[in-house]
């Protein structure tokens, strides 16, 4: 591999710039990660599935598309925006609005620091309460009524978001939401930069998984998803538990979210679609269920034919296939799945026992 990223072709008469290819692969398992680790938490350790984690997604994209897209509006209309000569637009789903908006953002560091930290603590407080609100269906249905009932919420609010034009534009989406970096002049030390902070925050986020799942709330957890009724009987309040567990994990998606919106640059409704899901249960179910260590490993390979099972990585290479490459994935993914449930339906990394001191005392006894 040469310096800046590039692989020569053709005895060195070409060359691929593999610098969004990299940039890409890192962000999506950063968010990928993220949305395994949640869905983890409430399916592999609380027993409770979620399919409608993409809804929690996707309220972090939509914050991050509103708080970005109305702060840049109002500081165009002050002393920013006449300093830079800016012309404030009031309509935020236009094209001069998104040019205002990237003006502001390539100038003003600061501001869109301010803007990311905000979206990010908003959208996981949204989150956060969203999946608090929707955990009380678990109280009265069965795990996989639950499951349904979220999917449908899921869909319910695409279709309302695809039609409301005031969240996200409507059917158009919102352009122009800018990278937090950039005002940071190259293209692929910007990306790198920004691959590098949603890295940090999944691993943020994998530090706080895995402090709930050895302490004593995550004992619970996994007493609620073998036993509720005994777990009853032992004075747990089972309701309040699937609560907490679903705002957690609703505030991590949330988070992910918004790191999706600033990456990409746009959000609409159609990005949010019911197979991100079951992406992120994928990685769940090959890596390990309760195991947050085999989700890495679920996420980093299931994001590896995710980015490589595609049109636009191939065509980098100069290979046209003759059929559509990319429904190639979902091929591969129930291939996987399908071999890993027959062979090791454990998961790759299989659950271990909670990490107190007790357990470390008899395993170092164990091993003497």
């Amino acid at each position: 591999m040469a310096a800046g990223g590039r692989v020569g072709q053709a005895g060195g008469s070409a060359s691929v710039n593999l610098t969004p290819l990299i940039v890409s692969f890192l962000v999506f398992y950063g968010l990928y990660f993220i949305l395994s680790l949640s869905l983890n938490l409430e399916y592999g350790y609380a027993g409770q599935p979620n399919f409608g984690k993409v809804f929690f997604y996707s309220v972090g994209a939509y914050t991050a598309g509103a708080v970005s897209a109305h702060v840049l509006r109002w500081v165009s209309f002050g002393p920013m925006g006449e300093a830079l000569g800016l012309q404030p637009v009031m309509d935020i789903c236009s094209a001069a609005a998104a040019v205002v908006r990237e003006r502001l953002a390539a100038e003003h560091p600061g501001l869109m620091a301010a803007i990311f930290i905000g979206s990010l603590l908003l959208a996981a407080i949204i989150g956060a309460a969203a999946g608090y609100l929707l955990s009380y269906p678990a109280l009265r249905v069965r795990e996989v009524y639950l499951a349904m009932v979220l999917l449908i919420v899921a869909e319910i609010s695409r279709s309302y978001v695809r039609a409301n034009s005031a969240i996200a534009c409507g059917a158009h989406g919102l352009v122009g939401i800018p990278n937090p970096l950039l005002w940071v002049g190259d293209p692929g030390l910007r990306g790198y930069l920004y691959a590098a902070v949603v890295l940090a925050i999944a691993g943020l986020m994998y530090a706080i998984a895995e402090r709930l799942a050895n302490s004593p709330f995550g004992r619970v957890l996994k007493a609620v998803r073998d036993d509720e009724l005994a777990a009853q009987v032992l004075g747990k309040r089972v309701a309040q538990v699937k609560g907490q567990v679903m705002a957690i994990g609703s505030a991590m998606a949330a988070v992910a979210g918004v790191l999706y919106a600033f990456h990409v640059q746009f959000v609409g409704a159609e990005d949010f679609i019911p197979v991100i899901t079951f992406h992120a249960l994928a990685m769940v179910i090959l890596g390990g269920a309760a195991n947050n260590k085999g989700v890495a490993l679920g996420a980093l390979i299931l994001t590896a034919v995710d980015r490589m099972s595609r049109t636009s990585f191939l065509a980098l290479f100069g290979i046209q296939p003759a059929f559509d490459v990319n429904y190639l994935r979902y091929v591969i993914i129930g291939a996987l799945l399908v071999v890993l449930i027959m062979f090791r339906p454990q998961g790759l990394v299989p659950e271990r026992p909670v990490q107190t001191p007790a357990v470390e005392v008899f395993a170092r006894r164990g091993s003497a």
